[in-house]
């Protein structure tokens, strides 16, 4: 019979085309992590030593600039894994992670979790297929964050992310994530200031609308 933890990973997209027991070989390696708002999982440049699964919650990944401000390179949410790389040859974490909102983790040493997949060549190709897509949307937000006006490069970012994270409804697409004006100012190179200003703009233009916990972008 199938463990609770097997259950869930088997809705987990990159876990869908493994058997019930490649599953369970995964699940018995992964330990319970309750994590707290704010909480930094990671830190850039630390030894890469641990892989995260998200069961609930939100996760952003940011560099830290020469000048000491945070540049957000992803944003990351219920099923997901990462890092995506850093896994092989005593390589550190490239970027920092850090906690949206309070959330329920799995995690594994990244020394099991290599040897699962050694072991198991499906789940590691379906594995590369899902970090083929996120670097493919990575590299759609970056030629988002690269041109157009500041309005465009705040308004196509965000669409890009409620399309990818969220789910569509008959006013646009919706994602439940606690996003401040400085994690989008953040996420498109700008002060929080100008930020704030787009978005009130954005907002009075009925092209998206951003409460608590929650982000509509029409379209």
């Amino acid at each position: 019979m199938q463990s609770e933890l097997g259950q869930m990973l088997s809705r987990v997209e990159i876990f869908q085309y493994c058997t019930e027991e490649e599953i369970e070989q995964v699940a018995d390696l992964l330990l319970p992590r309750e994590i707290k708002r704010r909480e930094i999982l990671f830190n850039e440049g630390d030894p890469c030593e641990v892989v995260y699964f998200i069961q609930q919650g939100r996760v952003k990944v940011y560099k830290t600039t020469e000048d000491g401000r945070e540049q957000i390179v992803n944003l990351l949410g219920k099923g997901d894994i990462f890092p995506h790389v850093g896994w092989y040859g005593g390589s550190n974490y490239p970027a920092t992670a850090e906690s949206l909102e309070d959330g329920h983790f799995y995690f594994m040493s990244v020394d099991k979790f290599v040897r699962v997949l050694e072991n198991n060549p499906r789940l590691t190709l379906k594995l590369l297929k899902e970090f083929d897509e996120q670097i493919r949307e990575l590299q759609r937000r970056l030629s988002n964050v690269l041109s157009g006006d500041m309005a465009g490069k705040i308004l196509n970012v965000l669409h890009s992310l409620a399309k990818s994270k969220g789910r569509k409804t008959e006013d646009g697409y919706l994602l439940e994530i606690d996003l401040t004006h400085q994690d989008i100012a953040n996420m498109v190179g700008t002060s929080r200031e100008t930020a704030s200003r787009v978005i009130s703009q954005l907002r009075k233009e009925g092209k998206l609308l951003l409460e608590h916990k929650s982000l509509l972008v029409k379209g």
